[in-house]
């Protein structure tokens, strides 16, 4: 795994600076601690930081073909490189290191823009052709892997975060305020939108084709859900068996992440089927007993003799690690869940490079109760909606069930995107028009926010309403939250994360199941859970969806007055995003177990800590205190103590 950065000058024009390019590479070290590399030629400059997984003494980038005409620097991992590299040698061409990121320069020089369509992984490359003065690049059918890019009349910038896109080319952050609105209802932004104006992000399964004077992205895959058509146990539990032996390639030893539920409980079960070990398993807990899954993943450690870790989260971890996680994410942070990832994942980092996760299991198998939720009220309209909203208030009332209060509200929303849209939403269209400012309110109306979902979708209309939730999931939540969540938490951590729920043969193949195998109305993921029946302990088959539960009511009860400065602090106002009486508000009303105004206030917070730390400046390593990115009176009592201290 790796960082990359480069710049594909335009015709006439000269590369950037040295030092721009330098600058890049270094605020991509965490993502390649382990050395860096560079290429510079007649319009072109390359830039790489290397995590060593595979052939680590001589797989280092930019890595060119025999006569340096083609140049790669590459992030991620190509699952059938040794298939690849057995026709290619067949072919006449001779390779020099046993890493994967070569069959990449020969594959280009033999397949030209085929080589992404043959390929199997996750990856974000770029390859310079000099021959033709070419720059072309792709990125994973899924999108496990980023690649960020901004054009301008100099020429084409390119990296792995949008933050090295802006240091290589020299460009000044500024917020696309426009944009503002979508992140707040939905937490992300689609691709190919960021919050940066002018940088966008390359969509999973798409290319990219750059020659100094015009670019164009393709499509190179796109999924094709077909008719229904049942999907057997047995077949589905050699596609999983394939697609995590694939992903223990690797010359470092492996990890996993594991929670108390199916999707990482199968994944480690399918390890050691495969002979794997010995494998370090990593687990994170809280002090609250509701959201604390730690007994549930031992038990499952020990039933497959994993070297089990665990690491608990409270309060002051929780807010010391905001400033450094706004800086790896570079994007607002979408969710509270990613703090305590990121402190896992620096748990593991002490150990290994590489973890296996049960990531996408929800958005693939049909995990989440709301596909449930949609399949009732399709099928028993009025009155069923009635009996759903009635016994979601019930079971509101019960501390473990207080997210259902979301689901009365969701039910009821009758525009079908609205409401798939708004399920995993922080602010509904109707608050946004409320909160935000008069310049602001013409794109929070319910047209611009759901015109994603509606894009993404375009081409799915003869899909059934079931699987077409599904497929809406798997190409905006999946890629834009989930998997985008994974890679820049992990590699802040400087950890690979494989997935290998979602390889792209079981997408395409579970795309085709009807909807009851999958969000089954008694059964979530019916069709997985047969598959792995004889694997996982009965007890965590039968155990309810969880997802990764995070006790944020009670984690903010103490930030929460940090997080209100925050957002009320002058500089804050000053932006002129948001209505302050209506900040304020929001504000005072939370209060501990107010978990929806918890969501609220951190999902305003995060979007003001990622300008403070992002596009305010521009820096080149993580702030590690609070105090470096709030004022004094900003800050809590500890906190200030502390930055006194420091000073």
């Amino acid at each position: 795994m790796c960082g990359i950065a480069g710049f594909a000058a335009a015709r006439g024009k000269p590369v950037p600076e040295r030092a721009q390019l330098e600058e890049a590479v270094a605020a991509l070290t965490h993502r390649g601690p382990d050395g860096t590399g560079f290429h510079e030629g007649e319009g072109i400059a390359f830039g790489h930081t290397r995590l060593s997984i595979i052939d680590l003494e001589r797989g280092a980038q930019p890595l060119a073909n025999e006569d340096g005409t083609v140049v790669t620097i590459y992030n991620g991992e190509i699952w059938n490189h040794l298939e690849l590299r057995q026709k290619l040698e067949r072919a006449g061409h001779v390779f020099r290191t046993r890493a994967d990121t070569e069959v990449l320069v020969h594959g280009y020089e033999e397949w030209g823009d085929e080589l992404p369509a043959r390929l199997d992984g996750m990856f974000a490359y770029t390859i310079w052709d000099a021959r033709l003065a070419r720059l072309t690049a792709a990125r994973d059918r899924l999108g496990k892997k980023p690649l960020y890019y901004s054009l301008s009349e100099e020429g084409l910038a390119f990296g792995s975060d949008a933050r090295s896109v802006l240091l290589v080319s020299g460009r000044q952050p500024e917020l696309d305020s426009e944009l503002v609105p979508e992140y707040l209802f939905q937490r992300y932004l689609g691709a190919p939108r960021t919050l940066f104006r002018g940088v966008e992000k390359l969509p999973p399964g798409h290319c990219l084709d750059y020659d100094g004077s015009r670019l164009e992205t393709t499509a190179y895959w796109r999924l094709t859900p077909g008719e229904p058509q049942a999907l057997e146990a047995g077949e589905l539990r050699e596609l999983l068996r394939a697609a995590v032996a694939k992903r223990l390639m690797s010359d470092v030893p492996l990890g996993i992440l594991l929670s108390g539920g199916v999707d990482s409980a199968a994944v480690l079960a399918l390890m050691h089927e495969a002979g794997a070990g010995p494998v370090a398993s990593f687990t994170v807990g809280f002090d609250d007993p509701l959201h604390d899954e730690r007994e549930w993943a031992g038990a499952v450690a020990q039933r497959f003799g994993s070297d089990h870790h665990e690491i608990v989260v409270g309060r002051e971890q929780f807010q010391d690690a905001l400033p450094r996680l706004s800086w790896y994410r570079d994007e607002p942070i979408a969710e509270p869940s990613e703090i305590p990832l990121l402190l896992l994942a620096e748990l593991a980092g002490r150990q290994v490079k590489v973890v296996l996760t049960g990531d996408g299991g929800d958005e693939i198998f049909g995990g989440y109760p709301k596909y449930r939720a949609e399949r009732l009220l399709r099928a028993g309209g009025p009155l069923a909606l009635a009996v759903l909203r009635t016994g979601a208030r019930a079971l509101a009332r019960r501390p473990s069930h207080r997210r259902l209060e979301r689901a009365v509200d969701t039910l009821a929303i009758r525009d079908p995107l609205l409401r798939w849209a708004s399920w995993f939403r922080s602010f509904a269209p109707s608050e946004l028009g409320s909160l935000l400012s008069p310049r602001l309110r013409p794109a929070a109306t319910p047209d611009r926010l759901t015109r994603p979902l509606r894009e993404a979708l375009a081409r799915y209309g003869d899909v059934d309403p079931g699987r077409r939730m599904l497929v809406a999931d798997l190409l905006t939540y999946l890629p834009d939250n989930m998997l985008l969540r994974a890679d820049k938490v992990l590699m802040g951590a400087s950890v690979e994360g494989r997935m290998p729920l979602v390889d792209a043969a079981i997408v395409e193949r579970v795309a085709r199941v009807p909807v009851s195998a999958r969000a089954g109305i008694r059964t979530p993921k019916a069709v997985l859970r047969e598959a792995i029946s004889d694997l996982v302990p009965h007890e965590v088959l039968r155990r309810a969806k969880r997802g990764f539960p995070v006790p944020v009511a009670s984690l903010l009860e103490q930030p929460a007055s940090l997080l209100g400065s925050l957002v009320l602090s002058e500089r804050c106002l000053d932006r002129g995003l948001f209505d302050p009486a209506q900040l304020r508000a929001l504000v005072e009303g939370v209060g501990v177990g107010a978990r929806e105004g918890a969501l609220k206030l951190y999902t305003v917070a995060a979007l003001e800590l990622f300008l403070r730390v992002n596009v305010d400046e521009v820096r080149i390593r993580p702030p590690q205190t609070l105090a470096e990115i709030f004022q004094p009176d900003e800050l809590p009592p500890r906190s200030r103590a502390q930055s006194a201290i420091q000073t």
